[in-house]
């Protein structure tokens, strides 16, 4: 860390912007001194130069940003290249304890107290959707509080992001699966490190991933908290089971598909879930619902149960000219109500079960994939009056079972900030 007096002669931040001027800062936050008596978070974008002024002079500002101390009260300093979290310890003068500025970096902060969410998708019973005919879709609405502190990355984890957080795991050279998928998939990571540089910066609006598999979400998220310096929320063991199911809550059987063909012929691997770990994680099914509604408790998706493709396309990416290996970029298009993006439309999202598989199929697998949909710009669009409007497709209660782990999709990571959730029933019914 290093310290940035403002008052003190002889003191300087050790790493600085060299000659930056005003024109050159994207953001300026405001910011109380009284504010920072509690926990306190500013949301900013990796790369952004950024300007914090308090309202009360500072004595010393401590970080290990590049910053530049503007005044007795101002700071200037550049965000990272990567999703995640960073510090800011602020010294006011006669006070030897520091207050706290965390900086959440392409996230968004999350503090719910009694929230009231609503989980589920459809309003059938069990016995009611197989009279009906869905007997693979049978997760009832229902209406629950949550208290809690969320970090959760406002849009899925991008290509960029795999590869410099991922650099020493990604093959280097063509290579050798026998499986076609794998190598295919494989090689494009080939590619994409090879047109890239060790520790360049990553664009805010680089291309979502959606070529990653399970195992690698698992995996990324444990490289971005020992980043940080944090207890990393999986860790694994050997297994000599050859399927995939859920064992107990945070307990799993997964198939082993990692980034290289060096462990190629392993079927599977157990993946725990360490409940001390501070550290980044998948979401589970049910808060991927609660973040993908953004407070919705009405529709089935943002743009309503009857707008228009066009209104549809302000917050979803449809008609994707969909490929194998590619996705649009992230964070085009119009948040939600938690400001986040992407959540419907652009790439499909890996989500874990916690304990309980609530689809009879695939039966008691670890997770599913939500949010989008793998049709081709020509199948979203009916093609006359009378033909079905695919894109509604797209909605909260989509999902696809991902049988084997092998399903290629995207994802985001999300914390628990010094908490675990606390859930509570309500007990009337949803409308």
């Amino acid at each position: 860390m290093c310290f940035a007096f403002a008052n003190a002669q002889g003191f300087k931040p050790i790493k600085k912007l060299e000659n930056i001027s005003e024109n050159k800062i994207q953001r300026t936050f405001k910011v109380s001194r009284d504010s920072l008596r509690k926990e306190f978070w500013l949301e900013v974008e990796k790369n952004e130069i950024v300007k914090i002024c308090v309202d009360k002079p500072v004595v010393a500002w401590e970080t290990s940003l590049k910053s530049k101390v503007l005044n007795d009260s101002c700071l200037a300093f550049q965000i990272p290249i990567f999703t995640g979290v960073e510090a800011i310890n602020v010294y006011f003068p006669e006070s030897e304890n520091s207050n706290k500025i965390n900086l959440a970096i392409g996230m968004k902060y999350l503090n719910f107290e009694n929230e009231e969410v609503l989980l589920g998708f459809n309003k059938y019973n069990e016995t009611e959707l197989y009279a009906l005919g869905y007997k693979n879709n049978h997760d009832p609405e229902r209406l629950v509080t949550i208290t809690g502190s969320y970090l959760v990355d406002k849009y899925p984890v991008t290509n960029c992001d795999i590869i410099q957080t991922m650099w020493d795991n990604l093959p280097s050279k063509k290579t050798s699966f026998t499986n076609w998928n794998r190598k295919l998939l494989a090689d494009e990571w080939v590619t994409r490190k090879r047109n890239s540089s060790r520790n360049g910066t990553c664009d805010v609006h680089d291309s979502a991933a959606c070529t990653i598999l399970l195992l690698q979400a698992i995996k990324y998220a444990n490289a971005r908290s020992i980043r940080e310096g944090l207890k990393p929320y999986y860790f694994f063991s050997s297994s000599n089971e050859f399927h995939s199911r859920i064992i107990s809550k945070g307990n799993y059987i997964i198939g082993y598909y990692n980034f290289t063909d060096k462990d190629e012929g392993k079927d599977e691997i157990q993946v725990s879930i360490d409940s001390t770990s501070d550290g980044y994680r998948l979401p589970f099914y049910d808060e991927w619902m609660i973040f993908a509604r953004g407070g919705d408790k009405k529709k089935q998706a943002p743009w309503s149960d009857s707008a228009t493709f066009e209104e549809a396309s302000k917050y979803a990416q449809l008609g994707p000219e969909w490929h194998y290996d590619k996705s649009k970029p992230v964070g085009q298009l119009l948040p939600n109500g938690y400001g986040l993006y992407d959540m419907l439309g652009l790439v499909e999202e890996h989500v874990l079960f916690e304990e309980k598989n609530p689809f009879s199929a695939p039966r008691n697998k670890p997770s599913c994939v939500k949010g989008a949909n793998d049709r081709t710009e020509q199948e979203w669009k009916p093609a006359s009056e009378s033909s079905g409007p695919y894109w509604k497709d797209v909605n909260y209660g989509y999902y696809r079972g991902n049988y084997n782990e092998g399903l290629p999709a995207g994802f985001r990571l999300i914390r628990n900030i010094g908490n675990n959730a606390k859930w509570g029933d309500v007990k009337s019914n949803a409308e």
